[in-house]
């Protein structure tokens, strides 16, 4: 793919993730909020400098810039349910071993309808690949600061610490 049909392929996947925001069940405000996060997260995964500060100062220090939403799955996941309601997702993961000859996966689904959300699913579709949502399992996500959900909210001046601390903790 050229860099225009990539680009092409991008805007798309990204009009479909927000016409799924009204598939999934989402109360008005939180509705609100999915769509203003998306489109952000969204403009931010195609700048070098967010990628650069997100992955380059991980320990693992590899990273190819080879399509805009790809190794941004886990970060934009966990801060994508922190800043819209974080009792509304699961964080859900696939194991590299269950979808064999892939990396793991992260993406959410709303606990509410059960329907999943994958602000990095075009990743995959870039390759013609359709992620096997069924296979993921609930998995809870521990915070450390310097992770990359951190790097990414601190990326995008998002206080993540601040939101947490004014949150309602699941019932």
């Amino acid at each position: 793919m050229n860099k225009k049909e990539k680009t092409d392929f991008y805007t798309t996947a990204t009009k479909k993730l927000l016409a799924h925001l009204s598939d999934i069940g989402l109360q008005p405000e939180d509705k609100r909020k999915a769509v203003y996060y998306t489109k952000l997260f969204r403009e931010a995964f195609k700048y070098d400098d967010i990628k650069k500060h997100v992955f380059l100062s991980s320990k693992n220090a590899q990273w190819s810039f080879g399509y805009d939403s790809a190794g941004f799955c886990y970060a934009s996941s966990v801060v994508f349910s922190i800043v819209t309601g974080f009792q509304n997702w699961n964080l859900m993961y696939i194991d590299s071993d269950k979808w064999r000859g892939h990396l793991p996966h992260y993406y959410l689904q709303h606990i509410e309808s059960g329907n999943f959300f994958d602000i990095t699913y075009d990743q995959f579709g870039i390759d013609g690949l359709t992620v096997p949502y069924e296979i993921g399992e609930i998995t809870p996500f521990a915070l450390t600061a310097g992770d990359t959900p951190f790097r990414f909210a601190d990326a995008l001046d998002i206080d993540l610490i601040k939101i947490l601390k004014n949150s309602n903790p699941r019932k």
